[in-house]
């Protein structure tokens, strides 16, 4: 590490200044000021920079270099609420070193992310001060927590036509073990609300005898749409899902942790049908699913209260894979209901902008990194083809045509969106290391496209 010693020391700086900066998105709260200081950090370090406006929150671009290849590096400088506030140690908007980790809102997700990166671009360019043989898009969005509404949109409008050949994504994670984990697509997302009202009001539970219950009716149409073993029933909900290629299928096949540590992790027992220990991680990749976030009607107080629900909603959720257009699946949704029994249950759509992404795992660059990663943190990265969750990275693989390569620092005790969020310092520097690295490495191959570059030698050697 001592050969960036500098350069961290700043950037750690830098991470103290943007955590000072409350950049909430959930209540527009310090973003013009955080995206302020994110353009100067991008001016200082020799990008050409702008703010654009978005719904809620600007967007900070920085650009540099040309050449055939174009690496888009996103990252987002809002974080989430401190609540609840009394559970910090410390003051949730002030980095805070202690037991060697980086304690604050935003040290991991997702400014402390941004700052080793942006470290190593310092090395980099000091130790290779000439012209950049490459293309280097960096955007730094101010929205992501709550979603990114404005992200699609702003690239349209701001890169019209622009292909990107890697999208370096906002996080990666780190296993327990140290092992970089590296994120090559995540899923899809519908969020969806139903409704059923049988009557004005509550009614005495007597009329039960006579008239319908909302709960029981939700519930039903809830139950309609999934088996025992998680696969969804809705017809046509699995037409136009793409086929992973051979090797995104062998990743998804070969899981780089327990389904015990999962359980072991999570308190969770109870399995659907038919994942075991072999199954489980290619679902977690690969396989779209419906999440009943919660029903709620009638009572819930202490005590009996003997009640015939006049109203119940619930909430769901579908994880989809590609191939599966969220708009498209929330009308299949509609005429299930419709036919199955269920015109009376209203659906109202939350979310359906998240489209499902997984980029190719043989790209050169992936391999380049991959390889590089393995160099700083001493172990070969894992390839994971896809998050079990979402993101907005359709945005790049869809319209820039960009390969996703989500590497970064997130580690598996980083409380993401809860108090006491951290870094560890050493993964830290390692990712500066690794980054630093990684620019000289892609310039290198720009600069002599099909030879040997130094890096790999020296990984090989």
């Amino acid at each position: 590490m001592a050969p960036h010693a500098q350069f961290i020391s700043h950037a750690r700086r830098d991470l103290a200044d943007l955590v000072a900066i409350p950049s909430v998105s959930a209540r527009g709260e310090g973003l013009e000021a955080c995206a302020a200081k994110v353009e100067a950090l991008l001016r200082d370090a020799g990008f050409a920079t702008d703010i654009q406006p978005g719904d809620v929150a600007p967007f900070v671009v920085g650009e540099t270099g040309q050449g055939p290849f174009t690496l888009v590096i996103y990252n987002h400088y809002d974080v989430q609420p401190e609540d609840p506030a009394g559970l910090w140690t410390a003051p949730p908007f002030e980095l805070t070193e202690r037991d060697g980790k980086l304690f604050g809102r935003g040290a991991a997700d997702d400014k402390g992310e941004f700052m080793s990166r942006l470290a190593g671009w310092r090395a980099f360019r000091a130790a290779d001060p000439g012209p950049l043989p490459f293309r280097l898009i960096w955007i730094v969005d101010g929205e992501e927590e709550i979603g990114s509404p404005t992200l699609a949109r702003f690239l349209a409008s701001r890169f019209p036509g622009t292909k990107a050949d890697l999208c370096w994504w906002e996080y990666g994670e780190i296993d327990a073990g140290g092992r970089p984990i590296v994120l090559m697509g995540f899923k899809g997302c519908l969020a969806i609300e139903l409704e059923c009202r049988t009557a004005r009001a509550d009614l005495h539970s007597s009329l039960g005898a006579i008239f319908d219950n909302p709960l029981w009716r939700i519930a039903s149409a809830v139950a309609s749409m999934r088996d025992a073993s998680g696969r969804v029933l809705i017809e046509g909900f699995h037409d136009g899902v793409e086929e992973p290629d051979p090797r995104t299928r062998a990743l998804a096949g070969s899981p780089p942790f327990s389904l015990e540590s999962i359980m072991d992790a999570t308190g969770a027992e109870k399995l659907l049908d038919g994942v075991t220990c072999e199954t489980f991680y290619e679902r977690l990749n690969l396989a779209p699913c419906l999440n009943v976030n919660g029903i709620h009607g009638g009572y819930d107080g202490e005590g009996a209260k003997t009640v015939l629900p006049g109203a119940a909603t619930a909430k769901l959720d579908f994880r989809l894979v590609p191939g599966q257009e969220p708009k498209d699946v929330a009308k299949l949704v509609r005429r299930h209901l419709d036919s199955t029994g269920f015109p009376d249950v209203l659906m109202t759509v939350l979310d359906d902008e998240m489209l499902g992404v997984r980029s190719n795992p043989s790209h050169w660059a992936v391999e380049l990194g991959s390889e590089l990663l393995g160099k700083w943190f001493g172990q070969a990265p894992v390839l994971q083809p896809s998050s079990p969750a979402s993101g907005p990275a359709y945005a790049f693989v869809k319209d820039m045509g960009a390969t996703l390569f989500g590497a970064g620092i997130t580690h598996h005790g980083a409380m993401l969106h809860a108090p006491d969020e951290n870094i560890w310092i050493e993964q830290f520097e390692r990712m500066v290391g690794f980054s630093a690295d990684f620019f000289e490495a892609l310039a290198d191959r720009c600069r002599s496209p099909g030879e040997p570059r130094s890096p790999i030698a020296e990984i090989a050697s």
